[in-house]
């Protein structure tokens, strides 16, 4: 075991102060996985703090899977893998002021990396959870929720069928962001360019086409970024005074914070267009 390198703490945000030096000690393997760390009394003379931080900030480091408290041994350090630091991100993202043109940007970039590992490790168990969610979409086409949840899962899956922990732990981050919207998108947008892509998608997952899969995913998520800016600027400008567009209340829901972006133009790929169902505004 290493020597400590705890240091006395400056009066200001302690709490923090404290759980990034003893979650330091764990990164570094100064206190590895197995080792008892030093005590409550002992931490709290170190640090020149209060108890009561020093048992805040562990408190937290067992919630992220860090710490465990063995009664009437002291408190350890568990065996712990990346995807627990994973956990951090869910409080922070989920309370930010999300932009969800950044959320599909980065669904976009992540989701082809997904695709392609899924068509490489998918078995049939996998392929069969694929097929199910597929066939939910298309029962619950006239259901803007229950097709949402559906579409929502058909993404998850796919992640889930990488075989890849931080994939998948990262997936089910994002997918709480991403249900918040979710709903609207579906409502505004309507069924038809999920049940197009995902049916291209699973087909090139079954045909182990790791390319075919890869431009579909990418395809599919650019398509709904440039559809949800194009009916966003619809709402915009073809309001009639004193009126309002018909779907301009869902598409500020759904873009928030989109009032800045310039205008765009909806498919310029025009091998996409041609591939793509012919959908209205």
């Amino acid at each position: 075991m290493k020597k400590n390198q705890l240091a006395r703490v400056r009066q200001t945000g302690v709490k923090d102060q404290v759980f990034a030096q003893i979650r330091d000690q764990i990164l570094d393997h100064t206190w590895p996985p197995g080792a008892k760390i030093p005590s409550e009394k002992t931490l709290a003379e170190t640090l020149g703090v209060s108890r009561v931080s020093i048992r805040e900030a562990l408190h937290m480091l067992a919630s992220l899977g860090l710490l465990e408290s063995r009664h009437g041994e002291g408190t350890f350090v568990r065996e712990y893998t990346g995807t627990v630091f994973l956990n951090t991100l869910l409080p922070s993202l989920a309370l930010d002021k999300l932009d969800i043109l950044q959320v599909l940007e980065y669904r976009k970039i992540a989701e082809k990396g997904n695709v392609a590992l899924a068509v490489e490790r998918a078995g049939s168990a996998e392929i069969e959870e694929l097929e199910r969610s597929l066939r939910i979409m298309e029962e619950n086409k006239n259901d803007p929720r229950a097709f949402a949840d559906a579409d929502l899962s058909f993404h998850f899956l796919v992640a889930k069928a990488t075989g890849n922990s931080i994939v998948m732990k990262v997936n089910a981050i994002i997918a709480d962001i991403w249900k918040i919207s979710m709903y609207g998108i579906v409502e505004s947008l309507g069924p038809r360019d999920g049940l197009y892509y995902h049916r291209k998608i699973l087909d090139a997952i079954i045909n182990r086409d790791v390319p075919l899969a890869e431009n579909l995913m990418e395809e599919h998520i650019e398509r709904t970024i440039q559809r949800l800016k194009s009916e966003r600027d619809v709402s915009e400008v073809s309001a009639p005074e004193g009126g309002g567009a018909a779907k301009s209340s869902q598409i500020k829901r759904i873009n928030g914070s989109l009032k800045t972006l310039g205008p765009t133009a909806v498919l310029e790929d025009s091998g996409a267009a041609d591939r793509a169902p012919n959908i209205g505004s």
